[in-house]
């Protein structure tokens, strides 16, 4: 009997403690009927499918992702290595995933402002991330993932997201931020030639790497024109002729190492419509417009880049800038959106969608499964068959569990009240992702906040306690979703309870000491449980889990943020007295 069936046993016997305790905080009337009736667990779910997702296609027949390759379709996920490198085995893991849930390509980011993932030898200087890839490592990746029909796509951020580049002082003189734009956006000079020669060698080492016909250049998010080469080229030209003639000689690099070059789209299709029709046309545009949930802008801008004779991918995301550690529906109708406009398209032109995750750091490493599971669903089948049984089938496939209404309640209302991150949402957006409080202003501003209901995360967890019982596989995996709502219980709570202690008339000091010493103490463990899941695969001296990286803010940086909090509150639990003060001040 495996380590989790063994649990499993035992948590069927504490059903009187779980119905007389957890059932009642839940404030579910469902499950305290569950509970209370033992919650019989007869007859085992459906058998976990494997690399064939459909159980009615016969022996030797093409799965959806197959036929999706041979038609020239793309439908996978990437990862943003660039930011956070994580550990070779979590992008095998994903790799396997794309291809048991009919997704052919997985897009891998191996540079971004905040350092490289690979190793470059041409250019050893350039900003590596400690734990990058090895040329061994990421050869071993893209042989795994072409053994299993799934097409590794590389990326390069080749325009904007240079910072790896420009903050190393040889390459100083090429960075091109114009004074008023984006501060937070970075470029390199585009009409510098050492610019162009540097990619050059970036290009030829990751092309002899990876197979894939497809190349990232990345190119989006661009603040540019700053630097006296751009502002003297200017005179002369218009910004969309530097733009497309700076992207054409990018694609003549990579059409002269095989590849065919992919750009993001945010510039070239929306904010300088002009640089489109002046693009080479092998080059391939992708489409990411992350807040969209109606299919017919999308389909609109895919056929506006067919139209002018390119090719289009759409890219919509999971975790983007609005997200903390779990997206929140409307990230599921982007999803939607996108599978629905590409599925209208029937042109060879319209290559496809991939769901773009951003920043690591921002979640838990394998919490995300579900979402991953639910995109497969909808590229494949459409928006609508994904609302309808996604969620279903990955309990079924990937907990091997049988389906029920906890089950669904679990995932309806997660997706509905996760909260948005203040600082890339509109100011009417509920919930607001709590930061937790790691300094004297920040505590008295959760104090004053007034907060003193908060989103039900507790009652999530007792529906997870419940239904923990039934997982037959990937235990670690359920545990570290759980683990991820049990933060965002954690981080609402903390608010909560210190808004209720501010607003007492009158407090004692006994009481308030207990508070910090109660804060301090689930903190910890907290931490302590986060920094295992850390650890498990991705570095463990990373530089967004030990420090401030450039560009990221305190949301984007989970782990790091919260042990700065737990640091905090363990020193105020030492000095309960500064802690009653700060509590006094703000009220």
């Amino acid at each position: 009997m495996s380590t989790h069936n063994r649990e499993s046993t035992k948590k069927k016997t504490r059903r009187d403690f779980l119905a007389s305790g957890i059932a009642g905080i839940a404030g579910s009337k469902l499950l305290a009927e569950k509970i209370a009736q033992g919650a019989a667990l007869n007859g085992m779910p459906p058998a976990i499918l494997n690399h064939v997702s459909n159980p009615n296609d016969s022996p030797g027949e093409e799965t959806p992702a197959e036929k999706a390759t041979e038609a020239g379709r793309l439908y996978g996920l990437m990862a943003d290595a660039g930011r956070v490198p994580e550990d070779p085995s979590y992008y095998r893991r994903a790799i396997d995933f794309c291809r048991e849930w009919n997704m052919n390509a997985y897009l891998i980011s191996l540079a971004d402002d905040q350092g490289c993932a690979l190793r470059f030898k041409s250019h050893p200087e350039l900003i590596t991330h400690k734990n990058a890839l090895s040329h061994e490592q990421a050869r071993d990746l893209a042989r795994y993932a072409q053994q299993r029909g799934v097409e590794l796509i590389p990326e390069i951020e080749s325009f904007g997201h240079t910072h790896y580049i420009t903050g190393v002082p040889q390459y100083a003189h090429l960075a091109d931020a114009m004074e008023g734009g984006r501060s937070n956006f970075s470029a390199v000079c585009p009409v510098a030639p050492e610019t162009l020669k540097l990619f050059s060698d970036l290009y030829r080492e990751v092309a002899e790497i990876f197979p894939s016909r497809y190349f990232h250049g990345g190119c989006d998010e661009v603040n540019w024109g700053g630097s006296e080469l751009s502002r003297e080229a200017l005179k002369k030209k218009s910004r969309d002729e530097i733009w497309a003639e700076y992207l054409n000689s990018l694609d003549k690099v990579a059409h002269g190492l095989g590849k065919e070059l992919i750009v993001w789209g945010d510039y070239v299709l929306h904010k300088q419509p002009g640089v489109l029709p002046r693009l080479n046309k092998d080059i391939i545009v992708m489409d990411w417009q992350y807040y969209v949930t109606d299919p017919r802008p999308l389909e609109e801008a895919a056929r506006k880049i067919i139209d002018t004779g390119l090719r289009a991918i759409g890219a919509p995301a999971i975790i983007s800038c609005r997200w903390g550690p779990r997206a929140g529906a409307n990230a599921l109708r982007n999803i939607d959106a996108y599978a629905d406009a590409y599925r209208r398209i029937n042109s060879p032109r319209a290559l496809g969608v991939i769901v773009t995750n951003w920043v690591p750091s921002r979640y838990i490493q394998g919490s995300l499964w579900d979402t991953y599971a639910y995109a497969g669903v909808a590229l494949n089948e459409g928006g609508a068959a994904a609302r309808a049984s996604a969620f279903r089938r990955f309990v079924e496939r990937f907990y091997q569990a049988r389906w029920d209404d906890n089950w669904s309640d679990i995932f309806t209302t997660l997706y509905e009240i996760t909260p948005n991150q203040r600082s890339c949402s509109p100011a009417w957006m509920q919930p607001v992702l709590p930061i937790p409080w790691r300094s004297d202003d920040e505590l008295k501003a959760a104090a004053q906040s007034g907060m003193v209901d908060a989103p039900p995360f507790r009652r999530l967890l007792s529906q997870l306690v419940f239904s923990e019982a039934q997982v037959r596989d990937h235990f670690d995996d359920f545990l570290t979703f759980r683990l991820a709502v049990e933060y965002l219980e954690h981080v609402f709570w903390r608010i909560t309870v210190l808004a209720e202690e501010a607003a007492k008339p009158e407090r004692t000091p006994d009481s308030v000491a207990t508070l910090i010493r109660t804060i301090a103490v689930r903190d910890r463990r907290l931490l302590e449980r986060l920094d295992a899941s850390w650890n498990k695969g991705r570095a463990a001296d990373a530089a967004a889990r030990t420090g401030p990286v450039f560009d990221l803010r305190p949301g984007d940086q989970l782990v790091y943020t919260f042990q700065q909090a737990a640091t905090y509150s363990e020193q105020l639990a030492r000095d309960p007295e500064r802690f009653a003060r700060l509590i006094s001040t703000s009220a």
